[in-house]
């Protein structure tokens, strides 16, 4: 095995765990606010990330909150009217 196939394969197996992990904390969040649901108030309700926000879903709520350039322009061109 070279250097090159070596280090691929080790980034593989570590990017196969990282993936467990997220699963494994992502499914225990769900369960939670599951259970939190059952003694809340009617009408309300607790979503999963209301609970907890992992790091690697910070990045991706960090993307969407930056609005594109053209969006920028809507929103000017409705306050001018």
């Amino acid at each position: 095995m070279t250097f090159e196939e070596f280090s691929n394969a080790v980034k593989g197996k570590r990017e196969s765990i990282e993936a467990q992990e997220r699963s494994n904390w992502e499914r225990t969040r769900w369960q939670t606010a599951l259970l939190l649901n059952v003694h809340t108030k009617r009408g309300s309700k607790i979503k999963p990330i209301d609970l907890a926000v992992f790091p690697w879903e910070e990045k991706e709520q960090s993307k969407k909150l930056q609005p594109s350039g053209f969006a920028l322009l809507e929103n000017l061109a409705k306050r001018n009217k």
